[in-house]
């Protein structure tokens, strides 16, 4: 089959939706499918991952033109946003104007999939929880932690909801306090302004997962996540997480080897529970299913029962 996606997988650090393409493509390539980054004749399924144009991509206009040439064509529709991630106020409606031309729609987290519906979305759906590639995120040779506890976070985007205010009063409280570090990786808000945080320009691949390893515990207090990767590739290498409570998606794939905090003073509650029973979090980190084969596997069956016509692919 012939599979076209509306985003190009760009090289280097990048955010979840630009991963997912990345490792999604080359599970299609490697299974023997044709796959490609723009239309032409003969597509069989096109993957719309973001409605608006982007760079190297095509938006919804193209799509529902090719599609009153081609209806032959399935759409599948991946929603892995929502205004109130960023606080804006056109992402929903613009997600629920476009899926009215998808033939499968697929969520991210049921977190997502449940505030659609709250907004007004009632068809049917898939969820399929994001992955990472193991190749790169895999889990340290044992489960030691450093001397000193070593806490890690990374992010791409810069919004201030990715937690800025949590990762700030972790820097502040480190002016007096040293029983452990605190490494951010990534992009980060101008209003993020520490003086204690060890911080580290973006890095993706290899070099994200060596790093990552190098730590003990992952944290986010990132909010209203759709699902998001960094907690995903930050279980993989082997960290216990810690979690906002109003995470979102987050909250979902880490609640078995995890806590959630509502404040920096459950952050530290938190941290020290997790240090004090930390082999027993890192047992309890669910590795195959962090995988991007397994997440991959789940949406090539998905275009296959679409393809097939089935009416028995299970629904959630």
């Amino acid at each position: 089959m012939k599979v076209s996606f509306n985003r190009t997988p760009p090289s280097g650090p990048w955010g979840g939706g630009a991963s997912f393409v990345d490792n999604m493509s080359k599970f299609l390539i490697s299974a023997g499918h044709d796959v490609i980054f723009h239309l032409e004749r003969d597509v069989d399924v096109i993957f719309m991952i973001d409605p608006r144009h982007s760079d190297g991509g095509y938006s919804i206009n193209e799509i529902a033109h090719y599609k009153s040439l081609f209806p032959g064509t399935k759409i599948i529709h991946r929603i892995n946003e929502c205004d109130k991630r960023k606080g804006t106020s056109f992402i929903d409606s613009l997600l629920l104007s476009s899926n009215e031309i998808a033939d499968e729609t697929v969520f991210i987290s049921k977190w997502l999939q449940k505030y659609f519906k709250e907004s007004g979305f009632s068809k049917e759906s898939h969820v399929v929880y994001n992955g990472c590639d193991s190749n790169f995120f895999f889990k340290k040779n044992n489960s030691n932690i450093n001397d000193k506890l070593k806490v890690i976070t990374h992010h791409w985007s810069d919004n201030w909801m990715k937690g800025f205010d949590i990762y700030s009063k972790i820097d502040q409280y480190l002016d007096n306090h040293d029983d452990f570090e605190f490494t951010y990786v990534g992009r980060y808000s101008k209003e993020y302004t520490p003086s204690n945080t060890r911080i580290v320009s973006p890095l993706s691949g290899m070099k994200l997962g060596e790093e990552i390893r190098k730590h003990d515990i992952y944290v986010t207090a990132s909010r209203f996540e759709p699902c998001g990767m960094h907690h995903v590739e930050g279980s993989s290498c082997g960290l216990p997480v810690l979690f906002h409570e109003d995470g979102g998606g987050i909250n979902e794939l880490c609640i078995n080897h995890g806590e959630q905090f509502k404040n920096f003073e459950e952050f530290l509650s938190c941290l020290d529970k997790v240090k004090n029973e930390y082999s027993s979090y890192v047992d309890k980190i669910d590795s195959s299913f962090l995988t991007s084969d397994r997440c991959c596997g789940e949406y090539e069956e998905i275009i296959l029962n679409l393809l097939g016509g089935s009416e028995n692919n299970e629904r959630i």
